[in-house]
């Protein structure tokens, strides 16, 4: 394990520590003169070649000649000076070999064999000119006389023998199939054929010459051999029958699984070679499984040879050090008539061989030498003459101005696309510019690449990693991105197909390893990590260049367009997930891989829409899905994920073929997750004539398809898939969102660990060939900002057309996000415009900022009053601002719209009712039940065009609610449908409003539903049957495709040949081969004749007997019969089944071939006519049926005929294919009829109960068991969602006792029709359904309505209504809705007690007291009876009633007054501790009473500053309003206790019961609390004064004296007037001025005279006086400073006045 571990570690470090490329031997100042060479050989360059080339002067010295960056050594004819005509350089010349290659292997080691290359055997030569004369020279060296020597007796001789059977894939693991790496891997590479177990490789070597005196275990035996299937086993190795992995001469050798053994068995006994010269040499396995593989590379031997060189005119050998010198003699070597040359290429010497001492014998002398020498001996008169030199400048890439970051690698071939355009150098231009990415793109020719970085070999994978490996070490700015331009081709296949012309016009740049691989182009060796992004387009001529460059600038122009609008933009987010599995247990596994997709897709920065597809097993939900994805295609999308089985041609799904799409300027990047859809790395000669894989179609195609193609070169593993996957969408979607999809796709194999050399195998393959189709520095659609736009499509108003019947319709508004995802929020709000320019506000909620799309639906209620007219919905999202957008102009959308006015809508009898009686009334009902007075139309007729004779109209007038029509001329007749409409009767020229029911008269009949008319049918919802005007029912005729191919093998095989109806393959391939395949189809159904063995030897009418189908292993029928036409008797056959099809039948006629097999053709089917006459052949058979192309079936050809049997109105296809390797792919669209379709009724009901069904129908069949008819019925709810109940077959009557009508007051019928023979629907007549009626109510305004519509404030209304039972069934207790929305849009639901039970006809009066005091403003009332399907209804439109009412708001403030003590205080006054403190509230409204404690608040701030709230109870008390007194006061009387002196602060507040407040701001006042009863010097008022005077004083404490006296005196001291307490008027605590005026006047009321009065105040408080009150507080500071600083104007407590009358 630890050199398992090690070893690929010390490989990178070599690599990453290199510094020399392929390119480092090329002196850019040079020319040099290519030239190929094939075979190894002896070379000579003769002087007159040279001078061809120009070179015929040059010194004999300054030569030099490199090959694979190596330096050859060259011997000149003369060593220095100019050479003459005679004179030559000869080399020793080698084909190209596999050394080369074992660059490109993960471990150098794991190459088995370097002889022959894995690209091409034509090796690269390089001559040029060396001034300095230093280069490697084969020197000339003496050859003595060996004088007595004796000659060496042997050499050890080495025989190699390379395999060169096939190619074998190498290293492999078993998933189901065999799984290969891209990389170069254990193994891979030339090898023999598979080796089984039961049969062992046998290798003989001939003409050993062995020297049996040799020492005696000097053999060695050499095996490179590699495991290539799942099994354990040993390497056996025999010589002859000794095995030498056995004792006594081995052991045993593992080698297990996919492993490499390089086994070199030394020591071996000499005697195992039993002859001196053969040996056959055995390598097998020892595996227990029949079935297990191994192959070999190599066998070599090395043993002691003699000198005998079996006449050849090369030979190659080795010799020992030999410290003595050596003397060779050997014999039969083939020179010819010139002594030939030894070559020591060891060290550099050559030596002319002495021929004539030993006549026979070649003879040398060497001298001695310590090294062990590589010897070639050659023939001097057998050489290879080279000439013909290319001259060579290489381009210098060290120079700066050949250095690019975006490095385009492509084919001259491209450079012209025929008529002069090279769109190669035009894409490069593009890249260069600023709406290209503003690159320095440079244009790198694969040609020029392959001379310098792969030594001129030819679609060598060097060329283009070691230059990309250059690049980015060298450049001085490092490639940003790689752009292959392009196709290539596996080198498997290029080797393979080496030699067809046309190979190098598909493999314009090759690609890395088999499976292909891209990446590995761009990664450092023995890694997956590029360091340089790499794309490739699969262009092979320069129109397909010019179609991808135009998509990449309609793509990039999209993203970089400043347009915001949905249509330019709005596209770029939209996925599509499509799953592929090849059953349910698949489907759903891929289906949760690609949900997780969705979750990172949606919820990230790229914020996608994406849509999910499976692969289902039935065509028809196939075919919806197609249409959906092509109707998306269209639309346009940025993305397609597909996860699922697929190959390089198809997928699992139908999205192979992007033809069908028009999405041109719409492309998106399609990321597959399956097998091989991305390999178009393969040698196919029809994609020159546009057989094209699917990367190919979707990248290439012009003007449609995708950008780019993200898929697997090779078999793709589910939960590898799945992890390269989520790191791809992660990096686009969050982590390098806004980066290219080529720094992505680096970003993903470095995070699943791409440089790390011991990575796991699988997840390794998986980023080895995950290849990018396409452009690496495209960008998958990215915004900077976000932008969210709203648009007039995407608000929705439902219904279309409102009217004012409606209660209320849905606003739908979808909200998008074109731009960047982020995680915020944003404002979004929705008004209505009414048509009287109001607005009103639906919604504005701050919700989370959409990430693609989001939507809201809202529900407006419709107020018939007001909304008659244009509305609009405005709708603005982000309208704060709050987010930066990159455009704020596409926020906000107004959206007109119109609520029509009234009409009048039937009732009762219901639709499709049964009545049983005669002479009914028919009831209406206007949609606006307080519609004014109106003229009423009705009309009844027997159609519903209601033009017959029978058509009778009446007529009624009155307002609006219940309109009721009593006809007395009307008799129904037994079974019969009736039509009746109702309108209002327009105004001057208006238009009716119709509207129309339709009931069946069965007099015998209890009630339920029914359709028995052509015009209650059309009514009904048909699939694949249709109603036409002559009243019949008939199958729907369906266009389908029908698709043969056809090719003969081995061009084509199962997978191209076959035929197809729309998506369902109805057979493959066929039998045997040399048959005519003839298929008969069906012309209404388009289903084929079904062939079956009937005879060992046959199927029916003398077919070939069939074969088992494996895809259909139970059905033992195939759908084609197939007649030998190399055999006369089926060719009679043929002829037979020929006349016996009938007339009118769709009948194709193809043949199955094989290359090379088939040799009888129509000249041979002509003789038959020499046994059936003349005239009367197959080929005369085919003719006359039409097939005149089938006079060039002379030779292997595929063909096809296809035409419709007896009919001349039909144009036949035939198809004769030019050559053996054309394909027929042939589709025709044929009508067919449906043989099974649907009738679905309309919804019936509601019922209270169902109770039986009952349907007839009829057939014009003459064998009507050949049909089936069944009818369902189907369950509804009253949401509306439906369940199967029961199927009835065959019975026309049946019970419906078993539907709830509880859970499923609807039920609908669906009637299948199928007739696979006769291909007639049945007639139905009618279906009925029998079932007890739910109850029918209306309002009814013109029986009873009551209600003001403008009132103030708290004024009440008084609300009556009528509802009238219009149906013959009673109502249970009747649930009653009353809501008012006031004039902010709020709905208040105000509960109302049930009404009575209401029987058939009876009336409901609602009678209802408003209290408006919560109502100011407009508002509306809503009442509905039998709200929310309380109770199963017929129809509910017509319980509503909508009524607007208008309250004149109370927008008066209360005035609010505070007394202290029953006085009005000013701010610090002095108050009493117990204050008795009254606040009266008082307001103008004379509805609203102000009752409510909540209206007035106190609080209190006390001394210590602290605030308290008082809360009524003992101290605080309210006292309600009464109106009944006529006036709207309530007030509190507050009665504290403040025990402390100091400044308090009363704080009240007031408001009305309408809220409104008693001033702006509240009631505050500061008081002051003195508990010391105190009073202050008493000043009178005015003084002096002439007619009266009053008294001013402060007292304190917290109640005033039981005593207070004035008295008034004569300056003499006399007491003139004493003037009491109760005299003075009320006094309280605090500052005081008597309500008594003093007028003059003594006791007796006598007039003083004028002049000086003195007074005095006497006082007694519980028997004390009072003290005197200075001013001043507890703490010295004033508080009163009218008091304090008073006692100047008093002496001894008297004061003065002065009386001036």
């Amino acid at each position: 394990m630890m050199k398992k571990i090690l070893l690929p570690v010390l490989l990178f470090m070599a690599f990453a520590v290199q510094a020399q490329h392929n390119n480092s031997w090329i002196d850019y100042s040079k020319t040099y003169y290519k030239f190929r060479l094939a075979k190894d050989t002896l070379c000579r360059i003769s002087q007159p070649a040279l001078a061809a080339a120009g070179l015929g002067s040059v010194p004999a010295e300054q030569f030099q000649l490199f090959r694979n960056g190596q330096e050859v050594r060259l011997y000149t004819s003369v060593s220095t000076g100019t050479m003459s005509t005679a004179d030559y350089i000869e080399f020793w010349g080698q084909m190209n070999d596999g050394k080369p290659d074992n660059q490109l292997y993960r471990n150098l080691d794991f190459q088995l064999s370097d002889k022959y290359s894995l690209e091409t055997d034509t090796s690269c030569y390089f001559l040029t000119v060396n001034p300095s004369g230093t280069a490697l020279r084969y020197i000339n060296a003496a050859n003595p006389s060996p004088g007595s020597a004796t000659p060496d007796a042997y050499f050890m001789r080495s025989i190699d023998v390379h395999y060169k059977n096939q190619i074998s894939r190498g290293y492999a693991k078993v998933v189901g199939e065999y799984i290969y790496s891209s990389a170069y891997d254990e193994g891979e590479g030339w090898a023999s054929n598979n080796i089984a177990p039961c049969c062992d490789l046998a290798q003989e070597f001939f003409n050993l010459n062995v020297y049996t005196a040799g020492p005696p275990n000097s053999l060695t035996v050499r095996v490179n051999t590699f495991g290539n299937a799942p099994n354990d086993r040993n390497v056996r190795i025999k010589l002859y029958q000794n095995d030498v992995t056995a004792a006594p001469y081995g052991t045993a050798v593992n080698m297990p699984f996919f492993s490499y053994r390089k086994i070199n068995l030394q020591n071996l006994p000499l005697s195992l070679l039993q002859s001196t010269s053969y040996l056959p040499i055995y390598v097998g396995s020892t595996s227990a499984a029949p079935l297990d593989r191994i192959t070999v590379s190599t066998i070599g031997i090395t043993y002691p040879a003699t000198f005998d060189f079996a006449n050849q005119r090369y030979f190659s050998f080795e010799l020992a050090p030999a410290p003595a010198g050596n003397f060779l003699q050997i014999s039969n070597f083939n020179f010819g008539a010139t002594a030939p040359a030894l070559y020591d290429m060891t060290s550099g010497t050559r030596y002319v061989g002495d021929v004539l001492t030993t006549p026979g014998k070649v003879q040398f002398v060497l001298p001695p030498s310590l090294d062990i020498r590589q010897m070639m001996l050659v023939n001097e008169e057998s050489h290879q003459p080279i000439s013909g030199f290319t001259p060579k400048q290489f381009i210098n890439y060290g120079d700066a101005a050949n250095q690019g970051d975006y490095v385009i690698i492509t084919h001259p071939t491209l450079f012209n696309d025929g008529s002069g355009n090279n769109y190669v150098d035009q894409y490069k231009q593009y890249r260069n510019s600023i709406q290209g990415g503003s690159f320095n793109t440079k244009v790198y020719d694969i040609n020029e690449l392959t001379d310098q970085f792969a030594f001129g070999i030819k679609h060598h994978p060097g060329s283009v990693r070691d230059f990309i490996m250059y690049a980015n070490e060298q450049f001085a700015v490092k490639p940003k991105y790689v752009f292959i331009i392009g196709r290539g081709i596996n080198y498997i296949d290029q080797k393979t197909f080496e030699t067809n012309p046309i190979t190098d016009k598909l493999n314009l740049v090759t690609a890395f390893g088999w499976p292909a691989s891209d990446q590995l182009l761009a990664s450092t060796p023995g890694t997956v990590m590029p360091v340089v992004p790499i794309g490739r387009l699969a262009a092979i001529n320069g129109g397909e260049v010019n179609n991808y460059l135009l998509k990449i600038q309609q793509y990039e122009q999209a993203q970089q367009s400043p347009s915001s609008s949905i249509n330019s933009n709005g596209w770029m987010k939209n996925m599509i997930h499509v799953a592929g599995g090849k059953d349910s247990s698949e489907n759903a596994i891929f289906y949760n891989y690609l949900n997780a997709y969705k979750a990172i897709a949606e919820d990230t920065l790229y914020g996608g829409n994406v849509e999910t597809f499976t692969k289902t097993s039935t065509g028809a939900v196939q075919q919806a899905n197609s249409q959906r994805i092509e109707q998306l295609f269209n639309q346009g999308l940025g993305f397609i994920g597909y996860f699922g089985h697929s190959s390089a041609n198809t997928f699992e799904f139908n999205l192979s073929n992007p033809e069908i799409y028009n999405n041109a300027g719409k492309y998106p990047f399609f990321n597959v997750s399956g097998c091989s859809a991305g390999n178009f790395y393969i040698f196919d000669p029809l994609r020159l004539s546009g057989n094209l894989s699917l990367s190919e179609k979707y990248v290439l195609a012009n003007q449609r398809g995708s950008i780019g193609f993200l898929a697997d070169t090779h078999f793709g593993i589910p939960p590898f898939l799945n992890s390269y996957n989520t790191s791809f969408y992660r990096a686009f979607g969050r982590s390098m969102y806004g980066n290219t999809v080529g720094n992505q796709i680096v970003s993903v194999i470095q995070s699943q660990g791409g440089a790390n050399t011991g990575l796991d195998y699988f997840t390794r393959i998986h980023l080895e060939e995950v290849t990018l189709h396409g452009d690496p520095a495209v960008k998958i659609n990215t915004f900077e900002k976000p932008d969210y736009v709203v648009e007039d499509q995407l608000v929705k108003i439902s219904p279309n057309i409102i009217s004012v019947a409606d209660n209320n319709f849905k606003v739908n508004v979808k909200m998008l996000n074109i731009g960047k995802a982020i995680s915020d929020s944003m404002w979004v709000s929705v008004k209505r415009k009414l048509p009287n320019d109001s607005i009103r506000v639906l919604y504005d909620q701050l919700i989370p900022a959409t990430k693609f799309s989001d939507s809201l639906e809202l529900t407006v209620p419709i107020n018939p009053t007001s909304d008659k007219g244009l509305n609009q919905i405005i709708v603005n999202l982000d309208h704060t601002g709050r987010i930066d957008e990159s455009n704020e102009a596409n926020n906000t959308v107004t959206k007109d719209f119109y609520v029509f006015e009234d009409e009048l809508r039937p009732s009762y009898p219901y639709n499709y009712s049964i009545v049983n009686r005669q002479n009914i009334t028919y009831v209406a009902n206007t949609a606006n039940a307080l519609s004014g007075q109106r003229d009423y139309v009705m009309e009844i007729d027997t159609t519903e065009l209601f033009n017959s004779p029978f058509k009778k109209i009446y007529n009624k007038n009155g307002i609006g609610g219940i309109i009721e029509f009593t006809p007395t001329n009307i008799t129904f007749t037994d079974s019969t449908v009736y039509y009746w409409r109702v309108a209002m009767v327009p105004s001057g020229t208006a238009n009716y409003i119709w509207n129309s029911f339709s009931f069946v008269y069965l007099p015998n009949s209890s009630p339920g539903f029914n359709q028995s008319h052509y015009f209650q049918h059309l009514k009904s919802t048909y699939n694949n049957i249709n109603l036409d005007d002559d009243r019949k029912f008939r199958f729907k005729q369906v266009a389908r495709e029908l698709t043969i191919r056809t090719g003969l093998y081995p061009f084509y095989n199962y997978d191209k040949i076959n035929v197809n109806l729309d998506f369902d393959q109805l057979e493959l391939y066929g039998c045997g081969y040399s048959n005519m395949q003839f298929y008969v189809f069906d012309t209404a159904t388009l289903m084929p004749w079904r062939n079956r063995n009937v005879s060992p030897t046959n199927g029916l009418y003398g077919s070939r007997r069939v074969c088992p189908n494996g895809a259909t292993p139970n059905d033992s029928t195939r759908a084609f019969f197939e007649f030998i036409y190399s055999d006369a008797a089926h060719r009679k056959s043929a002829m037979d089944f020929i006349d016996l099809i009938p007339n009118g039948m769709y009948v194709a006629i193809t043949n199955l071939g094989r290359q090379f097999v088939n040799t009888s053709f129509i000249n041979q089917w002509q003789n038959d006519t020499l046994t059936l006459g003349s005239g009367n052949s197959l080929y005369h058979k085919l003719k006359t049926i039409g097939f005149t192309e089938i006079d060039s079936f002379y030779h292997n050809l595929p063909f096809l005929y296809f035409f419709k049997k007896g009919t001349t109105s039909f144009t036949p296809t035939q198809v004769m294919g030019p050559q053996d390797t054309s394909y027929i792919d042939e589709s025709f669209t044929l009508n067919t009829t449906s043989t099974i379709g649907t009738i679905e009724s309309p919804v019936y009901g509601p019922a209270r109960t169902w109770q039986s069904l009952h349907w007839r129908g009829t057939t014009t069949d003459p064998l009507p068991m050949t049909d089936s008819v069944k009818v369902q019925v189907w369950g509804v709810r009253a949401n509306g969602t439906s369940t199967l109940l029961s199927t009835v077959a065959p019975s026309v009557d049946t019970s419906l006792s078993f539907v709830d009508a509880q859970l499923y007051p609807y039920v609908k019928l669906v009637m299948i029709n199928k007739d696979l023979v006769n291909i007639t629907p049945n007639q139905l007549r009618y279906w009925r359904l029998n079932a007890e009626f739910v109850p029918e109510g209306a309002v009814s305004p013109n029986i009873l309505f009551t209600m003001k519509d403008s009132v103030e404030q708290g004024e009440r209304i008084d609300f009556a209504l009528a509802f009238k039972n219009i149906s013959q069934t009673s109502f249970d207790s009747m649930k009653i809705k009353f809501i008012i929305t006031d004039r902010n849009n709020v709905p208040h639901t105000l509960s109302v007690p049930k009404g009575k039970i209401l029987a058939g006809g009876d009336t409901l009066s609602l009678h209802y007291s408003i209290d408006t005091r919560d109502y100011p403003g407009n508002n509306t009332l809503f009442v509905d009876f039998n709200p929310d399907n309380d109770q199963p209804e017929q129809y509910h439109y017509n319980n509503v009633l909508y009524k607007d009412f208008y309250v004149k708001a109370d927008n008066f403030n209360p005035l609010l007054d505070v007394t202290f003590d029953g006085v009005h205080i000013l701010n610090r006054d002095i108050v009493a501790s117990k204050p008795h403190i009254l606040a009266r509230l008082k307001d103008e409204s004379r509805f609203l009473e102000m009752k409510d404690t909540a209206l007035l608040k106190v609080m209190v701030r006390y001394p210590d500053q602290s605030l308290q709230n008082v809360y009524f109870g003992d101290i605080l008390r309210f006292n309600p309003a009464n109106l009944a007194a006529g006036e709207n006061t309530a007030s509190i009387n507050f009665d504290p206790y403040f025990p402390e002196d100091g400044e308090y602060e009363l704080i009240v507040s007031g408001k009305d019961a309408s809220g409104n407040k008693a001033g702006e701001l509240e009631y505050h006042i500061v008081f002051n609390v003195i508990n010391r009863p105190m009073i202050s010097n008493m000043f009178n008022y005015p003084n002096p004064f002439t007619t009266s005077t009053a008294f001013a004083f402060t007292v304190t404490g917290s109640e005033v004296p039981q005593n207070i006296r004035i008295q008034i005196l004569t300056i003499t001291g006399k007491v003139v007037r004493e003037i009491t307490k109760a005299e003075l008027g009320n006094i309280h605590i605090g500052n005081n001025i008597t309500d008594f005026k003093w007028d003059g006047t003594d006791m007796y009321g006598a007039k003083l005279a004028n002049g000086v009065y003195l007074y005095r105040v006497l006082t007694n408080l519980n028997g004390k006086r009072l003290d005197k009150f200075d001013g001043k507080n507890a703490n010295g500071q004033v508080i009163n400073s009218s008091v304090s600083g008073t006692d100047v104007y008093f002496n001894k407590g008297y004061g003065k006045m002065y009386l001036m009358r």
